[in-house]
């Protein structure tokens, strides 16, 4: 009886420490956002690694997080995500969170397009989506340049390649999906995902951004 009940204790601090471990992905980010915004920024993550796993019908979490890299970055695609793998009940909910706690704000900002700074050639992330309508603007977020979010990235997180394709947007604005993966992609192997941060920053700079898009401009 004492056997059992020791197992089971031992059990309980097992599964204690694992769920601990899964939401830790944004705990390097406390010391400049609060406690609601690293609760609301670690259960996104935690979405997004389950939806991962349900694509790749497999548990290897770093593995999923690379993957998707390699998929969104294909010349050609070769990807095949469906609407509802961005834009689902779980995501909804999530995109929910962050407005009502006001994180979104810090993490992203409307893009507007400055059509007096100089053209670059470079495709957007509106128009991997859709053409822009003559009749009706296309709703786009980009990283918050002067938002908390970034801020705490550029001073917390180790990779300054990756950071350096994340602050890109401040020069660049609406930057395609592909690009800003393949950028990743080519700097990040496997074992990098083994850092719980470098798994937050592809989350909201791959996965929310296009929920984001896909939300407020939905495909008929």
């Amino acid at each position: 009886m004492t056997n059992k009940i020791l197992l089971l204790f031992f059990i309980t601090i097992l599964l204690s420490c694992n769920s601990q471990k899964e939401s830790n992905y944004a705990s390097k980010l406390a010391g400049c956002l609060n406690e609601n915004d690293i609760k609301v920024l670690n259960e996104a993550t935690l979405v997004f690694r389950e939806e991962l796993a349900e694509h790749y019908h497999q548990k290897n979490e770093n593995k999923n997080f690379k993957s998707y890299l390699e998929d969104l970055s294909a010349i050609p695609p070769n990807y095949d995500f469906s609407p509802d793998f961005y834009v689902n009940e779980r995501t909804v909910g999530i995109l929910k969170k962050l407005k009502e706690n006001g994180i979104f704000q810090k993490i992203w900002t409307k893009y507007e397009e400055n059509n007096s700074e100089e053209e670059i050639d470079i495709v957007s992330l509106s128009d991997e989506i859709e053409e822009e309508s003559e009749q009706e603007e296309l709703i786009t977020y980009v990283l918050n340049p002067d938002g908390d979010y970034l801020k705490c990235i550029n001073s917390n997180y180790t990779n300054e390649t990756i950071k350096e394709v994340l602050n890109a947007q401040k020069k660049y604005g609406d930057i395609s999906p592909s690009i800003i993966a393949g950028a990743m992609n080519s700097k990040l192997k496997e074992e990098d995902f083994e850092n719980d941060m470098t798994k937050l920053v592809v989350t909201f700079a791959l996965y929310y951004n296009m929920v984001n898009l896909l939300s407020d401009n939905p495909i008929n």
